[in-house]
């Protein structure tokens, strides 16, 4: 018999989220921690034992994570954690700009003077640590950027398809992306290219159309063929590893 789970056990914070969510919660941060790494498969037993769990609540957990593209549910061998692949990463990319294109063209209208000096502040923020060659922000400046346009949104169903997609590239696996630093030239550019297009984004919204901005978000910002080379170094990848480890 499986005894109750803690609300402390399941990362290490006090939650009162059903039993499901919890486990799921857990096993995202375990993906993003890079303690489930890609290519292997998840040890259900021991999972139940150290989660104190049973079968069910561990179950549906690996099933809406295998619907959101994290692992994958593989018959008489079990739950693989997925790679990103560099063919992944391409369809990401289409997929995350035709849905943040659409958020920003239905968010224009209301996209306002304090959005644009919020905007604006992590940009000039980012700009300064990166002449100083600090990258270690800009993933998270990043996030911070995008939700200030994606809080406008009241598509909830968009905007959940929209967050796996990003988390899927910038937060999984964490352990296996390229850490950036001024060392890294061709990330180092790769950023502050980032970084001009988000000017040009605000520059759009003060001064554009919703249709300019749409166009841009989904030729230009989420562009995956002129960014392709960063994007290998980035994430360690090649063209070969566009062939991924559940076809072998």
């Amino acid at each position: 018999m499986t005894r109750d789970i803690s609300p402390k056990k399941i990362g290490g914070i006090y939650r009162s989220d059903p039993l499901r969510r919890q486990v799921y919660d857990y096993l995202r941060d375990m993906l993003i921690s890079g303690n489930l790494r890609a290519g292997e498969f998840v040890n259900q037993s021991e999972l139940m034992s150290t989660l104190g769990v049973s079968r069910t609540p561990l179950r549906d957990s690996l099933m809406q994570l295998e619907a959101e593209g994290f692992v994958s549910i593989i018959p008489c061998r079990g739950v693989m954690i997925n790679p990103l692949t560099l063919e992944d990463i391409r369809c990401i990319y289409q997929i995350g700009g035709a849905l943040e294109a659409a958020v920003c063209e239905s968010v224009f209208p209301f996209v306002g003077p304090g959005e644009l000096r919020s905007m604006t502040g992590i940009i000039e923020e980012t700009e300064r640590l990166m002449n100083d060659g600090d990258y270690s922000s800009c993933h998270e400046n990043n996030s911070a950027f995008h939700e200030i346009i994606l809080g406008l949104c009241d598509n909830a169903e968009l905007l959940k398809i929209l967050r796996i997609t990003r988390e899927r590239l910038y937060n999984f696996p964490g352990s296996e992306i390229q850490s950036l630093s001024p060392d890294r030239d061709d990330l180092a550019r790769w950023e502050s290219e980032y970084w001009r297009q988000h000017r040009h984004i605000v520059g759009i919204f003060k001064n554009g159309t919703a249709i300019e901005m749409f166009d841009y978000i989904r030729r230009v910002h989420w562009a995956f063929d002129e960014m392709e080379k960063s994007i290998q170094s980035f994430y360690h990848l090649s063209a070969a590893d566009a062939v991924t480890l559940k076809n072998n």
